[in-house]
Protein backbone atom coordinates (compact mmCIF):
# COMPACT_ATOMS: atom_id res chain seq x y z
CA UNK A 1 0.00 0.00 0.00
CA UNK A 2 2.77 2.28 0.63
CA UNK A 3 4.16 2.02 -2.46
CA UNK A 4 1.09 4.25 -4.00
CA UNK A 5 1.81 6.95 -1.33
CA UNK A 6 4.50 9.42 -2.73
CA UNK A 7 7.61 11.04 -0.67
CA UNK A 8 6.07 13.83 1.64
CA UNK A 9 6.44 17.25 0.37
CA UNK A 10 5.76 20.16 2.20
CA UNK A 11 3.18 22.99 0.70
CA UNK A 12 3.45 26.79 1.24
CA UNK A 13 -0.01 28.38 2.07
CA UNK A 14 -3.05 27.22 3.78
CA UNK A 15 -4.65 27.31 0.24
CA UNK A 16 -2.19 24.88 -1.26
CA UNK A 17 -3.13 22.43 1.58
CA UNK A 18 -7.24 23.38 0.42
CA UNK A 19 -6.00 22.69 -3.00
CA UNK A 20 -4.75 19.20 -2.23
CA UNK A 21 -7.83 18.65 -0.14
CA UNK A 22 -9.78 19.78 -3.33
CA UNK A 23 -8.23 17.33 -4.91
CA UNK A 24 -9.23 14.22 -2.97
CA UNK A 25 -6.11 13.85 -1.24
CA UNK A 26 -5.41 14.84 2.40
CA UNK A 27 -2.33 16.49 4.53
CA UNK A 28 -0.46 15.37 6.66
CA UNK A 29 1.34 18.06 9.32
CA UNK A 30 3.82 16.73 11.20
CA UNK A 31 4.32 19.07 14.24
CA UNK A 32 8.26 19.44 13.82
CA UNK A 33 7.54 21.14 10.75
CA UNK A 34 5.73 24.08 12.58
CA UNK A 35 8.66 24.08 14.97
CA UNK A 36 11.17 25.06 12.09
CA UNK A 37 9.28 28.14 11.11
CA UNK A 38 7.70 28.91 14.35
CA UNK A 39 4.33 27.69 13.62
CA UNK A 40 2.96 25.58 16.12
CA UNK A 41 -0.40 22.70 15.53
CA UNK A 42 -2.64 24.77 16.59
CA UNK A 43 -1.99 27.85 14.64
CA UNK A 44 -1.90 25.68 11.45
CA UNK A 45 -5.15 24.26 12.31
CA UNK A 46 -7.03 27.63 12.62
CA UNK A 47 -4.95 29.20 9.94
CA UNK A 48 -6.27 25.77 7.48
CA UNK A 49 -9.71 25.85 8.47
CA UNK A 50 -10.15 29.55 7.79
CA UNK A 51 -8.65 28.62 4.36
CA UNK A 52 -10.71 25.97 3.72
CA UNK A 53 -14.11 27.84 5.37
CA UNK A 54 -13.48 30.17 2.99
CA UNK A 55 -13.43 27.69 0.06
CA UNK A 56 -16.04 26.20 0.97
CA UNK A 57 -14.31 23.32 2.06
CA UNK A 58 -15.97 21.20 4.90
CA UNK A 59 -12.53 19.68 6.77
CA UNK A 60 -11.69 17.23 9.99
CA UNK A 61 -9.02 16.98 11.72
CA UNK A 62 -7.64 14.21 13.56
CA UNK A 63 -4.26 14.81 15.95
CA UNK A 64 -2.29 11.96 16.59
CA UNK A 65 -0.53 12.11 19.21
CA UNK A 66 2.09 9.40 20.08
CA UNK A 67 3.09 10.31 16.20
CA UNK A 68 3.17 14.04 16.54
CA UNK A 69 0.61 14.19 13.77
CA UNK A 70 -2.37 15.88 12.81
CA UNK A 71 -4.00 14.78 9.31
CA UNK A 72 -6.59 16.90 7.82
CA UNK A 73 -9.28 15.63 5.53
CA UNK A 74 -11.94 16.75 3.29
CA UNK A 75 -15.18 15.51 4.99
CA UNK A 76 -16.67 15.25 1.34
CA UNK A 77 -13.56 13.16 0.31
CA UNK A 78 -12.57 11.35 3.17
CA UNK A 79 -9.37 8.55 2.59
CA UNK A 80 -9.89 5.58 4.33
CA UNK A 81 -7.99 4.12 7.41
CA UNK A 82 -5.02 2.03 5.29
CA UNK A 83 -4.68 5.25 2.85
CA UNK A 84 -3.93 7.61 6.03
CA UNK A 85 -2.11 4.49 8.11
CA UNK A 86 0.15 4.64 4.57
CA UNK A 87 0.84 8.09 4.57
CA UNK A 88 1.73 7.92 8.40
CA UNK A 89 3.71 5.25 7.79
CA UNK A 90 5.74 6.93 4.43
CA UNK A 91 6.16 10.22 7.56
CA UNK A 92 7.20 8.09 9.73
CA UNK A 93 9.93 6.40 7.45
CA UNK A 94 10.85 10.32 5.98
CA UNK A 95 11.63 11.01 10.02
CA UNK A 96 14.01 8.29 10.13
CA UNK A 97 16.54 9.66 7.53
Amino acid sequence: MTGDIGTPHRVHTAQDVVGTLLRGNWAIYAHEWGDQDGVDPQHWRDVVEAAAEAAGVDVEFVVVPRRSLTVVVNRAIPPTFDQVRASIEVIERYRRH
